[in-house]
């Protein structure tokens, strides 16, 4: 892993003896490298006076060099556009401030969120008057100070001068080991998101900075089952009147991972004397289902993504009774597993399209379609033993476990002793025995961040607003509509 320029604020021996009864000690430290340059005062480029942040912030830079930098707040991660989110992971990365001006700041803060959007447009009255119904739901949001005055509900935050200057900020996030749904954004007007936020709040309650939102792809952790072989029959019609070819498809597995060959054994017999199958063609398909229920029934959307698709060369000689493999790859673009959430559905399949040719002299050409269904996952059934932890994975529907943000100079984050995640332990509770008097009013000591796994909390909310006429800012085709039917089941 990479490691950071930074200057590790020192806590006193109460917190330190706090630490000590709250935490197990399993960590380490990371390696930092160029300690002394950042300890005491940051010099601003461009003027002489100092900010001192080695109090506040213990991981800091600040660079000369502004000649390139975008103003602003920005987050850049460690792998750059490469990082994908996975359940057990750590997520490290730097939160970089660039300014040109003095700012007054009481904090700088990095946020993360996950959420599950639903919007439909629909014209529940058949008269032109369209809707859009939105459903947001937000699965988790945590959030971390990178610097400034702690967060405190008895008493009023201060704030800070930063000079003109190029500021880094290191956080790391350990994500839990829960399986949330993949990220997304088919069909139109659903997406799941995993987006990053830089802070910086402005003094006296007053607007500050913000940085742009940083969608991240989330990958949860899902295994193919144990190989199995399995045939897929069935019957193609001719004008839904006729009986045309009967089919039998053998596969050697039900579920296939990116990179992996698909093979499929195909036999086609025709039950016409007159009938030749004078070609075949796949396409294997991404399906995304979108639903949404509202107050007089349920909207649906879909979308379809031929991902791979060809045609399949003909190598018997009796045209009346086939049998051909079909065989590819499996690609890694634009294949996600599969997967079910609340409001979207995402599924595979292959679909064979066969040409038949009816008659002698005046030929007539028919052509039917068969698809079969494939599940898609992204981990080999043989490493479901071999990787830490993955049969420990818990659906987020049934775990209340949220990311945390720790210290980036640790490899993992502390591992608290307490069984009740009801939320963060009062810091001024762990630093004070039972057995003192408690402190004047008057003189409370400093409050030091020292944050607990807190339980997860979903939020959803809901929204309705008329589109005036056809025109819709977010561009919504008119989603199918079912009145009178409210099943929120697959």
């Amino acid at each position: 892993m990479a490691s950071y320029s930074t200057d590790s604020e020192q806590p006193d021996s109460r917190r330190a003896s706090t630490l000590s009864n709250l935490l197990i000690p399993r960590t380490r430290h990371r390696q930092s490298s160029s300690v002394s340059s950042l300890a005491g005062s940051y010099q601003s480029h461009r003027y002489s006076r100092s900010i001192d942040l080695s109090t506040s912030a213990p991981s800091v830079t600040l660079q000369n060099d502004m000649s390139d930098e975008t103003e602003g707040l920005s987050i850049m991660f460690d792998g750059g556009n490469h990082v994908i989110v996975r359940p057990n992971r750590v997520v490290r990365g730097k939160v970089i401030l660039h300014t040109s001006d003095r700012l007054y700041a009481t904090r700088i803060r990095i946020k993360f969120r996950a959420e599950e959007v639903a919007a439909v447009r629909l014209d529940e009255t058949k008269e032109k008057t369209y809707k859009i119904h939105k459903c947001a739901t937000t699965f988790f949001e945590v959030d971390w100070k990178l610097w400034g005055t702690e967060t405190s509900v008895i008493v009023q935050s201060g704030w800070d001068e930063i000079e003109p200057g190029h500021y880094e900020f290191p956080f790391a996030l350990k994500f839990p080991n829960v399986n949330f749904p993949p990220s997304m954004d088919e069909p139109n007007g659903f997406r799941i998101r995993f987006v990053w936020t830089a802070q910086l709040d402005g003094p006296a309650l007053q607007s500050g900075l913000k940085s742009r939102e940083y969608n991240t792809p989330y990958r949860p952790i899902l295994v193919s089952p144990p190989d199995k072989e399995w045939t897929y029959k069935t019957t193609l019609m001719r004008d839904k009147k006729q009986v045309m070819c009967e089919v039998q498809a053998k596969i050697a597995r039900q579920a296939f991972c990116p990179d992996e060959p698909f093979s499929m054994n195909m036999h086609i017999t025709t039950l016409h004397s007159d009938a030749k199958i004078t070609a075949l063609h796949y396409k294997f398909r991404k399906h995304h289902h979108g639903k949404l229920m509202v107050a007089s029934g349920t909207a649906f959307q879909q979308s379809t993504k031929n991902i791979v698709q060809g045609s399949i060369p003909l190598t018997s000689s009796n045209q009346a009774s086939i049998t051909e493999n079909v065989t590819f790859s499996v690609p890694t673009r634009l294949v996600s597993p599969s997967f079910v959430s609340r409001h979207t559905r995402v599924h595979y399949d292959i679909l064979i399209t066969v040409t038949v040719d009816y008659g002698g002299l005046f030929k007539v050409v028919h052509h039917s379609e068969f698809a079969i269904p494939i599940s898609i996952a992204n981990l080999p059934n043989d490493q479901l033993l071999r990787i830490n932890e993955l049969m420990a994975v818990k659906s987020y529907n049934d775990s209340r476990d949220s990311p945390i943000f720790f210290d980036p100079e640790l490899e993992e984050p502390p591992v608290y002793n307490r069984t009740n995640n009801s939320g963060p332990l009062s810091p001024y509770m762990l630093g004070t025995p039972h057995s003192e008097e408690p402190p004047n009013y008057f003189s409370i000591p400093n409050l030091h961040q020292i944050d607990a796994p807190v339980e997860r909390k979903e939020r959803t909310v809901y929204t309705t607003r008329p589109v005036n006429g056809t025109s819709d800012p977010d561009n919504l085709p008119e989603a199918t509509f079912i009145p009178g039917v409210f099943d929120d089941e697959w």
